[in-house]
């Protein structure tokens, strides 16, 4: 049985690794290693990749045989709606001046 305590300190220790790994690959960086820092990125994505337990698939393509239907005879298209004049605003009175 797995305790969270331990299931945490795995969770660190494998953080922690992953960390080191990205500090190597700036430090490889910075001596102008540029091979062996994408070496230790693409080990780091790889690790990263198995933490999180991805797994690469490849794209396939699934072929579909279309079946040919008999040809249906077309529906008239119905016409399309007639669309409405816009309406033009009432003209708006004045109100008529109010007596005292």
């Amino acid at each position: 049985m797995v305790t969270l305590g331990t299931a945490f300190e795995d969770l660190d220790n494998e953080l922690e690794s992953m960390l080191d790994m990205v500090a190597e690959a700036l430090d490889l960086m910075d001596k102008d290693k540029k091979e062996e820092a994408m070496q230790v990125l693409a080990d780091l994505e790889d690790a990263m990749l198995d933490f999180l337990d991805y797994e690469e698939v490849e794209d396939e393509v699934e072929v579909v045989e279309e079946v040919e239907e008999e040809p249906k005879a077309k529906a008239p298209k119905k016409p399309a709606p007639k669309k409405a004049a816009p309406k033009k605003p009432a003209a708006t009175k004045k109100a008529a001046p109010k007596k005292k």
